[in-house]
């Protein structure tokens, strides 16, 4: 029998066998693009089950939090549609919405999900407006309860500073404070003595986070900071990765952040990682490579499945169409063999011919 509140061996048992389902389900919605996703999960079961085990054995709430969602890509010749979320944001936020769910349906006080937007840590540096920024994580805000996305909560920059704020932030607070944010968790929580090179050489984790930098940065940045005079393909990979580096230190200063306003709750990444320390998720779970809804854009495709890919992939394709929601492109859908066929013969008559819209909004020869 137990005492002094403590669980009995039978309770300890009952307790670890819900965390592991619950882990389970957490598992599923894990990034499985390499070989050893797997692998790399069971690295860190134990401290995560030790995690849940906390929330179980008070049947409380499980607390999860992911620092995500920052701003669409700096690319949007090639990548993205525009500075707002799209189709592939409300994806990502109904896949995170439904783990939360799943767990609800074998665990009685449920999940919640938050997402901790570390937009603000890295803008500047991406050239990415801090107005941009606040209208990015509004619009997703406003997404998600437009959509019923009941787990999903967000963090706030109150949650991480101390300086004065308005409790109901607006636009001109968040831009006028963005800066001071920065100052504020490089300040607070950085380290002047991080020697990111030698992080980057030992610790696997900050290898793997750099190397995903990199990769992006080449892209995002690639119409911003162009090729010609003084730039050349090698120097322009050297600034990406002193960027890179760059974007290390902040996260090293950002996660410390984190860790104090969410000491207990159970870390997840949109990283690849050892996981060891936290998991790794897959934010769009389609056939690709293309796993984080602001760096792509999505296809519905003709047999019913989403796929994730850069905006300028599927343009080129000819049987992908536009779908605007809310007055803009939100996805492509593609076309079936007989309504591409059909909208073959339309454009051939365009050419032909003169085309005028009639009163009920079809396209008539004229």
């Amino acid at each position: 029998m137990a005492s002094n509140n403590q669980p009995s061996e039978a309770e300890d048992i009952s307790i670890g066998l819900m965390s592991t389902k619950i882990l389970e389900i957490i598992f599923d919605y894990a990034l499985n693009k390499f070989d050893d996703c797997r692998d790399r999960l069971e690295a860190g079961r134990s401290k995560f089950i030790s995690v849940l085990n906390n929330f179980v054995r008070r049947d409380a709430r499980i607390d999860m939090c992911l620092p995500a969602f920052p701003f669409k890509s700096a690319n949007k010749v090639y990548k993205a549609f525009g500075f707002l979320p799209d189709k592939a944001e409300e994806i990502a936020l109904a896949r995170l919405h439904d783990m939360c769910r799943r767990i609800e349906e074998i665990y009685s006080p449920g999940a919640q999900l938050v997402i901790v937007s570390d937009g603000l840590v890295y803008n500047d540096l991406l050239s990415i407006s801090d107005r941009h920024t606040w209208l990015y994580g509004q619009a997703l805000r406003e997404m998600a309860t437009e959509k019923g996305f009941t787990n999903i909560a967000f963090s706030r920059l109150l949650d991480f500073v101390d300086f004065n704020l308005p409790k109901a932030l607006d636009e001109i607070h968040y831009v006028a404070n963005a800066t001071n944010f920065r100052r504020f968790i490089l300040n607070k929580f950085g380290n002047d003595d991080l020697d990111v090179d030698q992080l980057i050489a030992t610790d696997e984790d900050t290898r793997l986070t750099y190397q995903g930098y990199r990769r992006f940065l080449m892209s995002d940045l690639r119409y911003i900071f162009t090729l010609g005079g003084s730039r050349t393909s090698n120097s322009y990979k050297r600034e990406t990765k002193y960027l890179a580096k760059q974007m290390l230190v902040r996260g090293y200063a950002f996660a410390g952040a984190i860790k104090q306003s969410f000491p207990n709750h159970l870390r997840l990444s949109i990283h690849q990682s050892t996981g060891e320390h936290k998991v790794s998720m897959s934010l769009l779970n389609t056939k690709t490579g293309f796993t984080t809804p602001w760096h792509c854009s999505v296809a519905l495709m003709a047999d019913g499945e989403w796929m994730s890919a850069p905006m300028g992939d599927f343009k080129e394709n000819p049987r992908m169409k536009i779908i605007n929601e809310n007055g803009r492109p939100s996805y492509f859908r593609e076309m079936a063999e007989e309504e591409f066929q059909e909208e073959e013969r339309r454009m051939a008559k365009r050419q032909n011919g003169f085309w005028i819209m009639s009163m009920d909004g079809l396209e008539v020869e004229h």
